[in-house]
């Protein structure tokens, strides 16, 4: 009868063994040992999926610091949301102020200047353009406003240089970064990058301060 530590339950090899079940045994101790290991790293995770409880221990401890993270909710890992980023189907992220959620582009495209206010509703979908308004005639428009012209082609015009707008809307430009000059105004062209809630985002937090 086989017996075990009293941690990790591995298995002890006897002398009665056979030699096939002794290396079998030892087999599913390097594995036990394996999941058990600690993983290191130098900052929180941003991709895979994590259960609660699993520790990452800090690569570069120095004073300061933290002796590793550890997570507190059963999740996805991904990096923050960032304003004007180009993001690709596929791609996960998080609020910069945690929500529980992480979000999937379902629509590559570019974020918005603002940050979303992102829903937390079971596989909602959205688009990035907060605080987004029509393109409007003889209007002074503020650097980083955003517009979408009056006929929907896709995108958000995002202003790189403060002015008015014309009397008469200008033919937009549909190529990523290219400008379109309004009177006095300017505008970048960026394709609307849109999302979709797809569950539980893990959330690491840090422990053992070293001081």
């Amino acid at each position: 009868m086989s017996t075990y530590t009293s941690k990790l339950r591995l298995k002890l090899p006897a002398f009665t063994d056979e030699v096939e079940n002794t290396i079998r045994d030892l087999g599913e101790n390097f594995e036990k040992l394996d999941r058990n290991a600690d993983d290191f790293a130098t900052d929180i995770p941003t991709q895979g999926d994590y259960a609660q409880n699993i520790m990452i221990r800090n690569a570069n401890c120095v004073y300061g610091s933290y002796y590793g993270w550890v997570n507190t909710r059963t999740g996805k890992a991904a990096p923050q949301w960032t304003s004007v980023h180009s993001y690709q189907n596929g791609d996960y992220i998080v609020p910069t102020v945690d929500n529980g959620h992480v979000y999937r582009c379902v629509q590559s495209g570019y974020s918005g200047y603002r940050e979303p206010v992102f829903p937390i509703s079971e596989g909602i979908e959205f688009e990035d353009l907060r605080a987004t308004n029509g393109w409007a005639a003889s209007t002074y428009y503020q650097k980083n406003d955003m517009v979408l012209p009056s006929v929907d082609n896709g995108r958000y015009y995002l202003c790189i240089q403060a002015g008015e707008s014309g009397d008469q809307e200008p033919v937009w430009a549909v190529t990523d970064g290219t400008t379109t000059y309004d009177k006095n105004a300017v505008w970048a062209s960026h394709r609307i990058a849109k999302w979709k809630e797809i569950g539980a985002a893990a959330w690491f937090r840090p422990f053992g301060k070293i001081e």
